[in-house]
């Protein structure tokens, strides 16, 4: 394996475990629910699920399971959030 790539690995390593150095601003993914497959969003500190629980309450089981699975790099985007208003 070529030098610069082994160094790039290293510093891949390094980053992956600091997780302050990364704030997710927004984002899309699929989520597959039980029932259905849902398009899930975040952006700017804000949650959008297309499922009907999320449309009448704000919040879901999808949104809270990804908070969850991206707590860690998310808190920072939510304080970037709260600071700038």
């Amino acid at each position: 394996m070529d030098s610069s790539i082994i160094g790039k690995i290293d510093k891949a390593r390094k980053y992956a475990e600091e997780k302050e150095r990364v704030t997710i601003t927004s984002f899309k993914a699929s989520f597959q629910g039980n029932h259905n497959t849902y398009q899930v969003s975040f952006d700017s500190g804000v949650w959008h699920c297309q499922c009907l629980f999320f449309t009448t309450r704000g919040v879901c089981g999808h949104t809270m399971a990804l908070q969850r699975m991206l707590d860690e790099v998310l808190a920072h985007a939510a304080k970037d959030a709260v600071a700038a208003n």
